[in-house]
């Protein structure tokens, strides 16, 4: 009981965060008139406290000198028909659009990590060491980030490729769990926020999945492709408000539960467990670097899985643009020349997409 009531309660907070995120978004007055970027976030998705200290904490505004606006939307049709310059939030369906020719581009970061590996008990042990997961079942969505990145994980670093072992695919996290639960799959994958629920119905943590996978992409931010084109600098005022605010995250731990407080309607002790707790979350991230080399593996696999057309398929890199955070962290480390922590945000920067195409070409190490 105590274990669906946390449940419920998880559920509670995300629809509170929706309507209370919503309206103060819909409230908040453009004193400044500065220029507007509509931009949504999906309906079901926990928040990144970067795009909340940004939006409703006012660091884009302050230091990007735009005026971004929050709506909750249920997938990307949106962005597509032109009718919002942006989503904040998800990778896997901006990939799949973009490869399939629609007018996107994905441009930032938004998390990574955040995901557990389960294991049905009576396996548990065995299964601790993914070299003997050839030939045992996976629970799971399809084509979404833990199965991205777990199909790229055990083909490229334990040398199992996808035919080797079983997949199979739920409606839901319940019923992915209760499939562990039962013996019909071997082992799942969860979002951090569902560990309660999966130990209650008698699963067994095996792993993180930054442990067969460290540092791997989640969600990227995705801008309308005629959008950016048109207002390109209101795309950067945005992610250098991003930078602002990952630095902000990182040294004002007190100022940062504030604002998600307020956007949460929890307590202290709530906000900093999910935002904070590394152990707790399975080590997620909110950087906001735009993470090419991540995203790329991820791409691969929804094309070899078909989900990308294989006829004339477009590549990654041609709605992918990392042009417009390096541009951003180049004025804030002009604004800010005597602080490393932006200095070590380009050196990230560098690592992190050094797989782009002509990266060296157009990108310096250092600044």
């Amino acid at each position: 009981m105590k274990t669906a009531k946390s449940f419920l309660k998880t559920v509670l907070i995300i629809v509170t965060t929706i309507t209370l995120t919503f309206f103060q978004s819909c409230n908040k007055k453009n004193a400044k008139n500065l220029p507007k970027l509509n931009l949504t976030l999906l309906l079901s998705s926990n928040y990144s406290p970067i795009l909340h200290l940004n939006a409703e904490g006012g660091i884009a505004e302050k230091k990007g000198g735009v005026y971004p606006t929050l709506e909750y939307t249920t997938g990307l049709e949106s962005v597509l028909a032109g009718k919002s310059d942006g989503r904040l939030n998800a990778l896997q369906p901006s990939i799949i659009a973009g490869g399939n020719g629609s007018d996107i581009t994905i441009f930032a970061g938004t998390m990574g990590g955040g995901h557990l590996i389960f294991a049905n008990k009576n396996v548990a042990e065995t299964l601790k060491d993914p070299k003997n997961w050839k030939g045992k079942t996976v629970g799971g969505t399809a084509g979404g980030t833990a199965d991205c990145v777990l199909r790229s994980a055990l083909r490229d670093n334990y040398g199992i490729d996808f035919d080797e072992m079983n997949y199979k695919y739920f409606d839901n996290d319940e019923a992915i769990i209760a499939a562990c639960k039962h013996g019909d799959v071997d082992l799942i994958t969860s979002y951090y926020a569902l560990r309660e629920v999966a130990e209650a119905s008698g699963l067994v943590q095996i792993a993180e999945l930054v442990d067969l996978y460290p540092d791997y992409a989640c969600c990227r931010q995705t801008a309308n492709g005629a959008k950016l084109r048109s207002d390109r600098d209101l795309f950067v005022k945005w992610t250098k408000g991003l930078i602002y605010s990952w630095k902000y995250f990182n040294t004002d731990e007190k100022g940062t539960i504030t604002v998600i407080k307020k956007v949460t309607n929890q307590d202290d002790q709530w906000v900093y467990d999910h935002i904070y707790d590394k152990e707790g979350t399975a080590h997620i991230t909110f950087h906001p670097d735009p993470f090419y080399n991540g995203c790329a593996p991820q791409y691969d696999v929804l094309f070899d899985l078909g989900f990308i057309e294989s006829e004339n398929p477009r590549p990654l890199h041609e709605y992918f643009d990392i042009s417009i955070y390096a541009d951003a962290l180049k004025e804030v480390i002009a604004e800010n020349p005597d602080d490393s922590f932006y200095t070590d945000m380009w050196t990230y920067f560098v690592s992190h997409n050094d797989k782009y195409p002509d990266f060296e070409k157009l990108y310096p190490k250092t600044l």
